[in-house]
């Protein structure tokens, strides 16, 4: 028996990992541990989730996980109005450094968006010299993705759609491989429809964050049980490097989730003392005077900040892109 494997006893509680193997799912070693127990603090939910953590690779994973038709509830409608508003507020500025980053090595050709939303990255790709094509599970979005952009938008799971191998010359993933039930089947199916010489851009939080460490389970970036697998730039260079993926930038770009995460925080403090709490799913609507006084901590406090942690390779988010030999 392995330090992860899960046994029940009237002394102690162990654990069991997905797969009822004791081997990490990314990598297969057996040098698995326990993380971090916590709450969906994003619903304010009570029910405790609980992370593994291999020391071979550095991957952590969301142990038993909820079954894909359980996770509806997860997804909510309130879940899905917060993701489709942050993808589309001044869609050209909030992508600026992507579309820059991209064209350092493509300029043109066919690209697919996977987890595309209502499209808010794809219409900054609108220009002759792009194909768009994207990927989004609800119809709605799809449909208004596809209505804003002209991009052709498939309906459904990314495994399930029907592009041909050496289809893409670029293929974007932003905020949506740390929801994968199966990251290495996910990102074989990226490679087969990428073409020789193809880029895989991908964006998701990073567990090996100072914020990560700093908030532990109050940090913004676990959003449990969405997020199934967790990485650091150690674990995602093993994975892309083990499917045969050449690197060509990783950095961790000046994001920060210290507002969400103190906001968990505060929450939590305020629920202690009896006082009402407040879940990020259905925030309340804040003043003027407010917004004006949080605009002056960002920027006089968490943008520098970010600014360090980014130089330092510690900041909360993982920016990277692989190229197909």
């Amino acid at each position: 028996m392995t330090d992860a494997v899960v046994v029940e006893s009237e002394n102690k509680t162990a654990w069991k990992v997905v797969g009822d193997t004791g081997a990490c799912p990314l990598c297969g070693s057996h040098q698995v541990k326990k993380l971090l127990e916590a709450p969906d603090r994003f619903h304010l939910r009570k029910e405790t989730y609980r992370l593994a953590r291999c020391a071979s690779c550095s991957g952590v994973w969301l142990v038993d996980p909820p079954k894909p038709e359980e996770m509806g509830p997860h997804y909510d409608e309130e879940y899905h109005n917060a993701i489709v508003a942050a993808g589309e507020g001044s869609a050209e500025l909030r992508w600026r450094d992507q579309r820059n980053l991209i064209a350092r090595y493509k300029q043109g050709g066919q690209l697919l968006d996977l987890g595309c939303s209502s499209g808010g990255f794809l219409s900054t790709m609108r220009r002759p010299a792009w194909k768009l094509y994207g990927i989004e599970m609800e119809a709605g979005t799809a449909e208004k993705a596809q209505a804003a952009t002209g991009a052709e938008v498939f309906v459904g799971d990314v495994l399930q759609a029907p592009f041909a191998p050496a289809s893409f010359d670029v293929i974007t993933c932003f905020d949506v491989l740390e929801h994968v039930y199966n990251p290495p089947q996910f990102l074989a199916k990226v490679k087969e429809w990428l073409k020789p010489g193809g880029i895989y851009h991908v964006m998701l939080p990073n567990i090996a964050s100072w914020e990560a460490k700093l908030f532990g389970t109050y940090w913004f970036g676990l959003e449990l049980p969405r997020h199934l697998f967790h990485f650091s730039p150690q674990s995602l260079r093993r994975v892309m490097s083990d499917l045969g993926f050449e690197e060509v930038h990783l950095s961790t770009p000046r994001v920060s989730y210290l507002e969400r995460s103190l906001d968990y925080v505060a929450g939590s403090a305020a629920g202690k003392l009896g006082m009402e709490q407040t879940p990020q799913s259905r925030p309340k609507p804040r003043g003027f005077a407010w917004k004006a006084a949080r605009k002056c901590v960002r920027m006089g406090v968490f943008t520098p900040i970010a600014q360090i942690a980014s130089w330092a390779g510690a900041g909360p988010s993982i920016e990277a892109v692989f190229r197909k030999r």
